[in-house]
């Protein structure tokens, strides 16, 4: 197992107790119990998430791989895809090992730690045949999680897993340094659409004045986040906006993206995100979905900006989840059979508010 490199091989800017104000009471007490215990002595810990990892997925991971670390653990990261290009200016983003369906090769632990994944369907079979351990936590907030890890903590009122990861380290005490810091502010920032989505609480507000406190560099991290595309990712926002649909008197909008026009930009899954917030940006506009056309299924991503129509419920009626407002799912057939049985779904649903 390939571990991370020691904690005090890395530029630690800042380094305090930045966690102390944090509460705690999120934390359920079995599951810090069962910690705690499993913590009490050197162990040899993977840390997983889902894959096609996103901002709050692996900021979430790198924290929590470099707080167990410099609590004297062994730690390995692992993901079944590469961190986006969007990511890579995350300190210790190239500790994130993937792991190939080609290789059989088994990583033996002691602990394994799912992060902000909803269910184990959402991690590859080969990620979950080649990470063995004698027990597994998981940490998420997406409301249909399934409780699938011997110890859970989920918590669907959590804005991003970044912040459960705060409430943790806090409850354990752990100490902050600044590359921990961007982790989390990336996470929480990414998940939360920089802080402007409902789920957005007073408390997501103290985490990252702390975290800020701690070394997060706003201005610098925002820039790489939200303000450092390639060009192509332009063509091809140029390109799928030309096929935006409309129905419920323009209350429900879509998005279509080919492989043909994916192989003829170049596009590559970091170049997608943030599209569909063109349309569902739209005065009029309920709900809003991206349909991706990719080798094995179809790719549905789906918002909302009204509580009371929930996309993570037309999601679930196809086998997929979410939350309320943000919800995907993958749909076999073709790109217009699956546009013909979500959009009718979603459409109905839209109806009745």
């Amino acid at each position: 197992m390939q571990a991370l490199a020691r904690r005090d091989g890395l530029p630690i800017l800042k380094q305090h107790a930045c966690f102390v104000s944090i509460s705690i009471m999120s934390v359920p007490s079995d599951f810090l119990q069962a910690l705690q215990g499993q913590l009490s002595q050197p162990r040899r810990i993977a840390v997983i998430s889902h894959d096609r990892p996103d901002g709050d997925a692996i900021g979430s991971s790198l924290a929590l791989g470099a707080l167990l670390q410099q609590a004297g653990h062994e730690v390995a990261i692992f993901n079944a895809d590469p961190v986006p290009q969007s990511l890579r200016f995350l300190p210790g983003w190239e500790r994130v090992e993937v792991l190939s369906s080609k290789r059989t090769e088994a990583h033996e632990v002691d602990l394994v730690f799912n992060i902000d994944a909803a269910g184990a369907d959402r991690i590859s079979q080969h990620v979950r045949d080649s990470v063995k351990g004698s027990m597994l936590f998981n940490i998420d907030h997406h409301r249909g999680n399934n409780h699938f890890g011997d110890h859970n903590w989920v918590d669907p009122d959590s804005p991003a897993t970044g912040q459960m990861i705060a409430q943790l380290a806090s409850a354990f005490g752990w100490r902050c340094g600044s590359e921990i810091a961007q982790a989390l502010y990336a996470a929480i920032s990414t998940d939360t659409g920089g802080l402007r989505y409902p789920a957005t609480t007073a408390e997501t507000y103290r985490i990252m004045a702390t975290l800020v406190d701690a070394g997060a560099n706003v201005g610098e991290i925002n820039r790489l986040l939200y303000e450092s595309f390639p060009l192509r990712r332009l063509y091809g926002l140029q390109e799928v906006l030309q096929t935006a649909e409309f129905f419920a008197d323009h209350r429900v909008a879509c998005l279509t993206l080919t492989m043909e026009l994916k192989q003829k930009l170049g596009l590559t899954p970091d170049d997608t995100e943030g599209m569909l917030d063109h349309v569902r940006g739209i005065d009029s506009v309920l709900a809003a979905v991206f349909f991706e056309e990719r080798a094995e299924a179809i790719r549905v991503s789906s918002r909302s900006k009204d509580s009371r129509v929930s996309v993570r419920k037309v999601c679930e009626q196809f086998g997929g989840g979410g939350h309320d407002l943000a919800a995907g799912v993958r749909m076999q057939g073709t790109v217009e059979e699956a546009k013909e049985a979500f959009l009718g779904e979603l459409v109905r649903r839209v109806g009745e508010v």
